[in-house]
Parts: C-alpha cells; structure tokens; sequence
C-alpha cells in the first residue's frame, strides 16, 4: 500500500502598518503519514510441516497460519522501541501464505530493522509472546511454565526478522518466522502400563533445572520444550495424591518445529528399581525382564545433606548379611558403588541412610513403618527386623552415632545414640537417585 500524501494550504494574513496583503503560495506539507503511520503489506510463507500444535492429525500436528491471528512487529525509531501488531488478513488456501498488513510509527527510516514475533499480544490482552519492555521475546523460562496440555496457539511460538521499508511501504522478511520450541505429545502411564492424569508435570534436566511446568487435564497432553541436548531428562508428576518420576535418554537431540510423541511411564513408592537403572512393579515383574530388582523406592524428592539426593530414595530389598560396626556398615553401603558389584546402578549412588532419610521413608508411609514394611515385602523384598537397632551415618559426638529401632510394642521407632561405633548394629543400605 503507497503513503498517501495530503496537502494542506497554509493561509497566513499579515497586517502591516501599510496594510500590503502578502498571497503565501500553498506548498505540500508534512505527509500525512507522519501523523498517521505508515500502513505496510507483506507476505509470510506458510509454515513448515509438522510443527504447530494446532489440530492432532495422529502422526503428526497440522500447521496453518490463521486469519486475523496476530504477529507483533518489533522496531526502533531514533532509538525509542515499539511494536506494531500485524493482522493476518488472508490465508491463501492453497500455498499456506499470509497477507499481513500493519502500521509502523510516522519517521521510521528505510531499511529498519525489526523482529517478527508470534503470537502477538492481542487487543484484549489475551495472549503475550513479547515482553513489556517491548526488547525482543519473553525468557524461555516465563514461556515454558504455566502450560496446560492443550493444543494453542501459545505453544506455537515463532521468531523471525525483516527490514522495514517506508519509501515504498514493505516488508522484506529475511528470515520467515520459525518455532523456537518442539511439540511434545506425552501419555503417563503407572509402571504396569495403566493411564494416569497429572495434576502437575515437570521436565527437567540432569542437573534437576526445571525445564517446564504443566497442569494437564487428562493422560495424554502436549508440552512445548527447546531443543534438547543429548543426556538424561527427568519427569516429575503428582497424580492420586501420589509422587511419580520417570527418567528418559535423549540419543539424537531433538529440534525446534518438530513433533515428537512419548509414552512416559512413571514409578511411584512401592515401585523397584533393577540394577539395569529401570523402574518395575516388583521384584518378580523385574526379573521377567531379565534383570535383579535391587530397592524399593521409598521417598520421592529431594533431600538436604545428600548432594546426589535430587529425584528419590530406594531402601534396600534385604539387610546386609551381618550385622556390623559403623566404619564396616558404611563400607558396606558405599561397596555397592563398585561398576562391578551386582548392586551398582549409573548414575545412582548407595549410602548408609542419615537420620533423616530414615524418617523421610517413614513419613512416606503415613509415619508407621509397619506400612513401609508392607510395602518391601509386596514388592518382593525382606522387611526390617523388629526390636534390633539399624546403623544410621548419623552422628552425634566423637565416636557416637544414631541407630534407630522399630519398636513391636507400641509401632513406632526411636532413636538412641550409640558408643563406642566399634558396636555391632543391623545395616539397610539405601539408593539415591
């Protein structure tokens, strides 16, 4: 669309003491663009394949521009930022492409760079892609919380960039805009296979950064993530009032604009873990597969003392064969870190419990370590001994330790603080990962 040019005639009558009348010629002003704005058409190229979670179409997410969705246009004039909210007008129905139109700020110059952002802020407010010092795309993080599990245009985020023309009103996109994220359709399932519905779920990476947040409001729901780099993922959920976890391995990284789908299975308390470092109902389910179940997990979550303690902790399915002083117990315990002992797990880590990691499997279990031991029988291992103290790593003063006991008569358990360590007490190695 050409500027339009309006031409004003500015009358000016001056009195002089000799009352000569001046004619002032009318000349062309200011354009009225400059008062205005400079109203600019352009064209987008439809969107690339098998990106935009806009409609399930089974294999793959259909992509379409829509009519009258919005794409901020983000420029500056004389060092002052602004944005300008571009409307898809037309679709093509053959080729995908879109016609923009939108209005950019009385002198912007020729050949000023901008960015392309989509979705823009609509004019009620509803969606936000930028940020509101109007300095590019919102942080990865503020994008990435808070989602739902549903197919919307928030999870289709695009960036691109242009150099806006005002001599002859255009725009010449030099990069189309492009999906910064990928579309993750996910189903939770419980271990043994069966459908469950987070109220919450989290990704997150080794280093247990959070990746993003979702509420979802079924099994099967959709996550929009960066790129993702080669290495191990974590997912985290609350589903039934239960903690879940689930760890994943990214072989090939994945790219932003493509869909990918993922059954996730998830582990919860009572769950095992084999020493091949999966998850599994039980002892005789992880054997079936062809591997040893080793613990069963017992506490879900992080734990202060414990560096490595970030996901869980699985106790041990049965007691070390003797009982022992405490230098040999947390030997014992640690021994199982050996890449050649049947008990060692990647990226998992054995230890004498603390004082607190005992109480945290307690608690778990509704406080009564009568359920816990429920729970490591059915799963296939040895309960704890009633009435007999177990090491804790600990300790108090010189040459003391805790030890806990579970108390028959009354259901409960205690601590007593041992002397000298050179005393013989029951070991429960735990696995944290």
């Amino acid at each position: 669309m050409k500027k339009v040019f309006g031409i004003a005639a500015l009358l000016l009558t001056l009195a002089a003491c000799n009352k000569v009348e001046t004619d002032i010629t009318p000349v062309e002003q200011l354009s009225d663009s400059k008062i205005e704005g400079i109203t600019i058409t352009a064209t987008l190229a439809p969107k690339t394949a098998d990106t935009k979670a806009v409609a399930d179409g089974g294999d793959k997410i259909t992509v379409t521009w829509a009519q009258n969705e919005k794409i901020a246009i983000l420029y500056e004039v004389s060092g002052t930022k602004y944005v300008a909210e571009a409307n898809i007008d037309s679709v093509d129905g053959t080729t995908g492409a879109a016609t923009i139109s939108f209005t950019v700020e009385s002198g912007t110059a020729d050949n000023t760079a901008c960015t392309l952002v989509y979705p823009a802020k609509l004019s009620d407010g509803t969606t936000t892609v930028y940020n509101d010092g109007l300095s590019g795309v919102k942080d990865a993080a503020t994008l990435l919380s808070a989602q739902d599990g549903t197919l919307n245009t928030n999870l289709d985020v695009r960036v691109g960039t242009g150099t806006i023309q005002t001599t002859t009103p255009s725009l010449d996109v030099t990069i189309q805009p492009v999906a910064q994220y990928s579309i993750f359709k996910f189903t939770t399932q419980n271990i043994s296979g069966t459908g469950i519905t987070p109220s919450e779920f989290k990704v997150s990476d080794s280093e247990d950064n959070v990746i993003a947040t979702v509420s979802p409001s079924a099994s099967a729901f959709y996550v929009a993530l960066p790129a993702l780099a080669v290495g191990t993922y974590w997912f985290s959920a609350t589903a039934d009032s239960k903690p879940y976890i689930a760890s994943a391995r990214v072989t090939s990284a994945t790219s932003a604009g493509t869909y990918y789908q993922s059954t996730v299975k998830m582990a919860t308390l009572g769950d095992v873990m084999a020493n091949n470092g999966k998850f599994y109902a039980n002892a005789a389910a992880a054997t079936t597969a062809g591997t040893k179940a080793i613990a069963m997990i017992a506490y879900v979550g992080s734990e202060t003392g414990i560096s490595s303690l970030k996901h869980g902790l699985a106790i041990g399915l049965k007691d070390e064969d003797n009982a022992m002083a405490h230098d040999w117990a947390e030997s014992a315990c640690s021994d199982k870190n050996n890449p050649e002992n049947e008990y060692y797990v990647a990226g998992a880590y054995w230890y004498l419990p603390s004082k607190n990691q005992w109480g945290a499997m307690f608690n778990s279990y509704g406080g009564s370590y009568g359920n816990l031991n429920t729970a490591i029988t059915a799963a296939g291992g040895d309960s704890l001994s009633e009435g007999l103290p177990y090491w804790t790593s600990t300790e108090e003063y010189v040459n003391t330790a805790y030890s806990i006991t579970l108390d028959p008569g009354t259901g409960d358990y205690y601590y007593v603080i041992k002397a000298p360590l050179t005393e013989t007490n029951l070991v429960r190695a735990v696995l944290v990962f």
